[in-house]
């Protein structure tokens, strides 16, 4: 199952390579909460060690299609293991000690949509000039020159801008995928020192697990400034029951171990985009000054200013 499913996502992946128009590069910092719940003997679930805080670093490509369609691939650390020790078997589930499971790093690939962006504070538009007032004696007059229109049918700005996004803005990215865990350790453990044998479980030794969650792309005009993502992730392979057998005198005593394991994480992180360029300014300042002086010039000449007593 776990290899179709890589396959699948790869052939996904390169069918919207093909077709991307943007590919990012995502570098991430945050935290992750995770719970494990261990059940003993089909007994009522119970979590050993409670929330489990730590720090996660995290990178994520992503493909996005001019709709907003795309894939990520990526990778983040985490820690859900936890290590559940115990003597006695027939006593295990109420003397037991657990300890901090070692960090982990999964890979992570699925499905993200990029909505359109949507404006939080538009930019002050310029004001366009509407125009000269001349004045001789007790006679005024408006000026035409900025209504006056080039041969190429432009406005004389001294400067146009190429169109794009003004003011701040937001862009909501939902997801869906699976994190994969490539090396996964033993889930029972069992070492005799001084005569004595004690029984390590791996509770949320997990392999394969859903992801999905929702991102918030901030940026203004044109720029992309940060990116603040919640995730949820479930583990869902490699949490088959482990069954123990212990021999007491003559009598074989069979314990059954089950783990789940849920979580979630806020991750920020400066998005970077790739293999693009960034449309150049045209000026116009000379030949649209030119256009205006001739303009004037000729404008002046229909007029004459007499003054009035």
């Amino acid at each position: 199952m776990r290899t179709a499913a890589l396959t699948l996502i790869s052939f996904v992946a390169f069918g919207f390579a093909a077709g991307a128009q943007k590919f990012s590069l995502l570098p991430q910092v945050g935290f992750e909460n995770s719970k494990t719940k261990v059940r003993y003997n089909d007994l009522a679930s119970f979590s050993p060690s409670g929330v489990n805080f730590s720090p996660q670093v995290g990178l994520r490509f992503t493909y996005t299609s001019k709709p907003g369609h795309g894939i990520f691939l990526g990778a983040a650390s985490g820690r859900n293991v936890v290590p559940f020790s115990f003597t006695d078997p027939e006593n295990g589930m109420n003397n037991f000690k657990t300890t901090s499971g070692s960090m982990q790093f999964r890979l992570e690939s699925g499905y993200q949509f990029s909505t359109k962006r949507i404006t939080l504070k538009k930019a002050g538009a310029k004001s366009a000039a509407s125009g000269e007032k001349k004045q001789c004696g007790s006679f005024s007059f408006k000026s035409h020159c900025a209504k006056n229109k080039t041969p190429a049918g432009k406005s004389t700005n001294t400067e146009k801008l190429n169109p794009g996004t003004k003011g701040s803005w937001v862009q909501l990215q939902p997801s869906v995928g699976l994190g994969f865990l490539p090396a996964v350790k033993t889930d029972v453990v069992a070492k005799t020192q001084n005569g004595q044998t004690t029984y390590e479980y791996r509770a949320g030794n997990w392999n394969t697990g859903l992801i999905a969650g929702m991102g918030f792309e901030f940026g203004k005009n044109n720029n992309r400034l940060f990116t603040l993502g919640i995730n949820y992730f479930k583990g869902l392979g490699n949490l088959e029951k482990q069954t123990i057998s212990t021999v007491i005198g003559s009598k074989t005593l069979t314990t059954h171990l089950q783990s789940e394991v849920s979580g979630w994480n806020m991750r920020i992180g400066v998005p970077f985009t790739l293999g693009t360029k960034k449309p150049g300014i045209k000026k116009q300042t000379e030949k649209n000054t030119q256009q205006r002086k001739t303009n004037c010039s000729q404008f002046r000449s229909l007029y004459r200013c007499t003054k009035t007593n």
